[in-house]
């Protein structure tokens, strides 16, 4: 309880600090939650056209989103500030409904993944990161199943329920459902990865042997400084200027990948070694690098990797490459990148990435959606600003790849 008292606490400030900014709306007819609705829009004539893709604007809204998860229906989109989950219709973009609040209610609802058609899983990470002074926060995990038709609209129910319990997080910074039912979950602060059992229970993956920075895991190390960097004009540091030792993580074939900023690196870790009888720290003499950051590159954040869910026999990731306002594709085998797309406004510090199903009778090939929160843009994230300075609407985008 004191956890989440905590949690409570950071995001009844993250509140006060946001309210003078225009990010949520307050206008608006009465959604599903029974709170304002939340008022999309999209602009079809903001399109960016680059060598690899074309880029539109999807949907124009007007709060602060955090993760996005699509099937051939419905998009989800995360609203942490507000601690709930937006369903919209694919088709039409409107707002059709919201999850069901989970029994101890969202907190900061912040990552969401597809799991197939009519299913979702959402990381609540249950407070804001604290590393300076420490203060661990409260993760739980849920998984939705839900239906929609234009004649009966939207429907969802909290189909699983995880509560993290008394392990030890700092942040849990993305998750990814393995075939055989097990999750696994990041912690970027604490350099660690979590195995979510289907038994509801958590194991530990990697974990270093105790938390302190002598026993830290080197290929997840977190640095407790980072070196200020500008983007998209604005002068950044990340929030307790620090550079995380893990985030994003994907898995393809047998073999989980991981980005770590502090490190510099892409590496990756056969799926394997976490049902083997070492002690968990122990598996991280398995950990191989991919390749390290591109040394004219001074800070990166690859806030959301994912492998394209449209098509297993593709081993390529697609990352949303946060301070460098782009996205790009990496070869898992060679490390080697590919700018796919890059812009100011459409992506202005993308963070999430969801894959477009095919959609029947649809032209188009590999297609997914980015959302961007503008981190530069707040103190909330940004130890070099005073003040907000949020470019509304908040743009997701759709990315349509052209050179497949």
């Amino acid at each position: 309880m004191n956890q989440l008292s905590n949690s409570l606490r950071h995001l009844t400030w993250l509140f006060s600090c946001l309210a003078a900014s225009a990010c949520s709306s307050t206008s608006g007819s009465v959604g599903e939650s029974g709170g304002a609705e939340k008022i999309a829009t999209s602009r079809a004539d903001l399109t960016v056209v680059g060598p690899r893709s074309v880029s539109t604007d999807f949907l124009d809204i007007q709060f602060l989103a955090a993760g996005v998860a699509a099937d051939t229906k419905v998009v989800f989109l995360g609203d942490p500030l507000d601690g709930q989950v937006i369903a919209y219709s694919r088709a039409t973009r409107q707002q059709i409904g919201t999850l069901p609040q989970p029994p101890p209610g969202f907190i900061l609802p912040f990552i969401m993944h597809s799991l197939g058609e009519g299913r979702v899983g959402v990381l609540d990470a249950g407070g804001l990161p604290q590393p300076k002074p420490f203060a661990p926060v409260h993760p739980f995990y849920y998984e939705y199943t839900y239906t929609f038709t234009p004649s009966s609209g939207f429907s969802a129910t909290l189909a699983r329920f995880v509560d993290s319990g008394s392990i030890e997080v700092s942040f849990p910074e993305d998750f990814v459902k393995l075939p055989d039912g097990r999750v696994l979950m990041s912690d970027a602060v604490l350099g660690s990865v979590w195995i979510i059992q289907t038994d509801g229970t958590f194991a530990p993956g990697i974990v270093p042997k105790t938390f302190n920075t002598s026993d830290a895991i080197p290929q997840m190390v977190f640095c407790p400084t980072m070196p200020e960097v500008t983007v998209n004009g604005v002068p950044f540091l990340f929030s307790g200027s620090t550079n995380p030792g893990i985030e994003a993580i994907a898995v393809r074939n047998g073999t989980a990948f991981f980005h770590s900023p502090c490190v510099r690196g892409l590496f990756k870790f056969p799926i394997s070694i976490l049902s083997d009888s070492r002690q968990p720290y122990q598996r991280a003499a398995d950990i191989q690098l991919v390749a390290s950051t591109p040394a004219d590159i001074q800070v990166e954040e690859l806030l959301d990797m994912q492998f394209n869910s449209t098509d297993p026999s593709d081993t390529r990731l697609y990352a949303a490459h946060g301070l460098q306002l782009e996205i790009l594709r990496i070869d898992s085998t060679t490390g080697a990148r590919t700018v796919l797309a890059t812009d100011s406004r459409l992506f202005d510090f993308p963070s999430s990435i969801a894959f477009l199903p095919p959609v029947q009778n649809q032209q188009g090939g590999l297609a997914f959606l980015v959302v961007s929160n503008q981190q530069e843009r707040t103190p909330i994230t940004n130890d070099a600003v005073s003040m907000n300075s949020f470019i509304t609407p908040f743009l997701e985008a759709k990315v349509q790849v052209m050179d497949e």
